[in-house]
């Protein structure tokens, strides 16, 4: 949802399109003078292509996220301005400078301010989305897991004041009545990475929405939907709905991705009590490759049987993600833990970039395989759905039930025959060749090859090119800008 945000942090008078790739395909013809372009690491390719194809055509392009607050020098060259960081401090900024055409290459956010959070332009998801009134309540996440991309930018967690987050409800509200059906102004989406982290806020937050007679879901983490009081308490709120990130069910592999609060044992218990207070219940599964064997990952549907689950959003490779500890950590082992020539739009999570320890690489691919055909079919989608409905139903949650249904008719995510799912050697995503450059948008064969051609992260060895082992730490403890961020600044 980065989109509305930046929107909202822009003059209200001025033309704006908002493009998500994963609903829409940009329109080529448009002209634009100022883009701002927000991306996963796994997904620079196609946002350094972006940028050029307008860059060619007279638009300044301004790139942040999180890959560009990691690695602002290596993105640099395919921008006319980085941002590190947030953008509350930084979108106003770029757009004056912009206006008086002195834009400098290198933006860096001051710390987190909560009364600085704009408004989202929530018209601008009419249509678009599902849930068009989705925003961000808390920003950040108290735990340091080792794959996650926010512990490579600096473990922090930041709250905003309960009456701002009514005030950006009722102004949604008021911004997309007569632009959507009536039942959408009653569903909130917080797309928070976990709006748990507070238990203290979280039960300030849950008290000020009861009155909204709103229906909401979020992401948590595993602790707040295994305390009991916290999910009576969700439930009275309006929470219909919680992503956990379960991750495993092996020990070894939850302490080795510093997960260490996700207590196993508890799962099903947890996931129980939850669906009796009408929560419906999403969580994924990552599969490690140096802790996971292939008995684990057989074992892996019925222990989706056994806790309740059923169906996983996904099941994906635990991915180190340039710039995490997990990352940084394979990067210093003498012998290479990541498979040769590894391409960066491989490490999204489902293609394998590290070797497999315990097993082959063959043997674990068709293991993966099998766990994807054996979980993503509809006879488990119907087991679910009709375990949903013996709970929810007497229990007189019919919004719940109604999103169990919705469910039942998902596309399954079996194996698909065509992939390899191994580093370097998958196929391209269906966005890899569809800009449509010119011959003239390239001064030199030099330079289509630096736009066009995906940038590898290893070697032919599976050794880490060395421009990825100094990655950018943005914050410190409490949110605080880094040192390290603040050198950037004075370089610049």
């Amino acid at each position: 949802m980065a989109g509305a945000y930046i929107a909202g942090l822009l003059p209200s008078d001025i033309e704006v399109h908002m493009i998500n790739e994963t609903w829409e395909d940009p329109d080529w013809s448009q002209d634009y003078d100022l883009l701002f372009i927000s991306s996963l690491h796994s997904d620079f390719d196609r946002a350094r292509q972006v940028s050029h194809y307008w860059r060619c055509r007279g638009a300044k392009t301004i790139y942040g996220g999180n890959m560009a607050s990691t690695y602002p020098t290596l993105c640099q060259p395919f921008f006319d301005s980085v941002v590190v960081g947030d953008p509350e401090s930084t979108v106003p900024q770029i757009f004056q400078d912009f206006l008086h055409n002195r834009l400098r290459p290198l933006y860096v956010s001051s710390s987190y301010n909560a009364r600085r959070v704009p408004i989202p332009r929530f018209d601008l998801l009419a249509g678009k989305h599902p849930i068009p009134l989705s925003f961000e309540v808390t920003r950040g996440c108290p735990f340091s897991c080792d794959f996650c991309a926010l512990t490579g930018l600096g473990t922090r967690f930041h709250t905003r004041p309960v009456e701002l987050v009514v005030r950006d409800i009722n102004a949604g509200q008021k911004m997309l009545k007569g632009k959507v059906l009536a039942p959408q102004l009653r569903i909130v989406c917080f797309i928070d990475n976990n709006i748990g982290g507070d238990p203290s806020y979280l039960k300030e937050l849950c008290h000020v929405l009861i009155p909204l007679k709103i229906l909401w879901g979020s992401s948590i983490s595993f602790n707040i939907a295994a305390d009991k009081d916290a999910v009576k308490m969700l439930s009275r709120s309006g929470c219909r709905l919680l992503y956990i990130g379960l991750e495993s069910f092996n020990p070894e592999a939850l302490a080795n991705m510093n997960k260490r609060h996700n207590i196993i044992e508890n799962v099903r218990s947890s996931f129980g009590d939850c669906r009796k207070n009408g929560l419906m219940i999403m969580a994924g599964l990552m599969i490690n490759p140096m802790m996971d064997d292939c008995t684990y990952l057989q074992s892996i549907p019925r222990r989706l049987q056994e806790c309740g689950l059923h169906l996983p959003t996904y099941i994906s490779f635990e991915c180190p993600i340039p710039g995490t500890p997990s990352f940084m950590r394979l990067a210093e082992k003498k012998e290479p833990a990541l498979l040769p020539n590894a391409l960066l739009r491989d490490f999204n999570g489902y293609a394998l970039t590290v070797k497999p320890k315990k097993e082959s690489l063959k043997d674990f691919i068709q293991a993966y395989c099998h766990v994807l055909d054996k979980t993503y079919n509809f006879g488990v989608k119907l087991h679910k759905f009709v375990d949903d409905m013996h709970v929810f139903i007497p229990g007189g949650f019919l919004p719940t039930s109604l999103a169990a249904t919705v469910q039942l008719f998902t596309r399954a995510k079996h194996s698909d025959p065509e992939r390899t799912y191994i580093a370097s050697t998958d196929i391209e995503p269906p966005e890899a060749r569809t800009v449509p450059f010119t011959d003239d948008d390239f001064d030199s064969e030099e330079e289509r090859q630096i736009i066009l051609e995906p940038w590898r992260v290893t070697d032919a060895d599976g050794h880490i090119l060395p421009f990825w082992r100094q990655p950018t730490k943005v914050y410190r403890e409490r949110g605080d800008i880094s040192e390290s961020t603040l050198g950037l600044i004075r370089i610049t």
